[in-house]
């Protein structure tokens, strides 16, 4: 029952449209309430998630970087590299990107799974030990399928989405932060180098050894830039992954997989609700059956 059992009885089905919270009356075979449990109504926002503040580690290196970028460019410049040098850096320092934004959304999607897995569980017990050895009757079995082969199924596969993204996202974060530090290290460990030769270069023999360090900074550049590429390409297999799973959703949710034909009926019959019917679908459970 959804009131106190001084008050007229009216049953609270899941999934019936409501507004305002709710406390849902738990009772035994007798009647007797046996525990509230409080229910959120269906547009309640959900549960806040943790606020996380960015380290400012995605800041730090691109301010520690840019002298070090004026640095090389300048030595590319006295080397006669100039413009192939010029457009390997704007490529590779462009594809810099703050891992934190990756960290974060990660471990949204791990709240956003632990609040469904925990729902789902909420469910699955509450019926199992309330609602199953207390009452039975055509009302205890539809509620009953509805949960093992509807609600359970439901919560799994959205349950599976949230996994694949987390996933997704620590492998992006994992990346991002090697590219990130690759990209710096290379321009630490070449830009004291380049500067020393460029000083140096007005003898020819300095000037051999610029070209030559050059060539070896403008590859390095070149497969960072490959880098990059391929971690595009593991991103968009993993992406490609989840949008897969998120076809099977929609096919759990929609008509035909189509969210242009309406979404699937998942609530229950509102008989079970109706005074009128509620002796023929809810019947307490006899005390041999208990």
């Amino acid at each position: 029952m959804s009131t106190p059992p001084s008050e007229p009885g009216k049953l609270f089905v899941p999934g019936q449209p409501t507004s305002g919270p709710k406390e849902l009356y738990i009772t035994d075979s007798s009647g007797n309430v046996r525990r509230t449990v409080p229910v959120a109504p269906a547009d309640a926002a959900p549960a806040s998630v943790a606020t996380r503040t960015d380290p400012g580690f995605f800041k730090n290196l691109v301010k520690g970087l840019n002298p070090l970028r004026q640095q090389t460019r300048s030595a590319m410049a006295m080397s006669g590299l100039g413009i192939a040098a010029l457009a390997l850096d704007v490529a590779a320092t462009l594809n810099l990107g703050n891992p934190f934004l990756y960290y974060d959304r990660r471990e949204h999607w791990k709240e956003m799974g632990g609040r469904l897995e925990s729902g789902r569980s909420d469910i699955w017990f509450s019926y199992f030990q309330d609602v199953g050895p207390n009452w039975q009757g055509h009302a205890a079995d539809l509620l009953g399928r509805r949960v093992r082969f509807n609600t359970t199924v439901l919560y799994e596969k959205l349950h599976g989405v949230t996994g694949e993204m987390s996933g997704a996202m620590h492998s992006q974060f994992k990346e991002v932060l090697e590219y990130d530090l690759s990209v710096f290290g290379l321009y630490a460990a070449s830009a004291p180098i380049l500067r020393t030769l460029a000083a140096m270069s007005a003898h020819p023999a300095g000037r051999v050894a610029l070209i030559s360090q050059a060539g070896v900074f403008v590859s390095a550049l070149g497969n960072l830039v490959k880098q990059f590429a391929d971690i595009s390409m593991a991103s968009e297999g993993d992406l490609n992954k989840v949008e897969q799973k998120l076809n099977d959703l929609r096919a759990a949710f929609f008509e035909q997989g189509d969210p242009a034909r309406g979404r699937r009926d998942l609530t229950l019959t509102p008989d079970v609700a109706d005074r009128a019917h509620v002796l023929g679908y809810w019947q307490p459970a006899s005390k041999e059956s208990q």
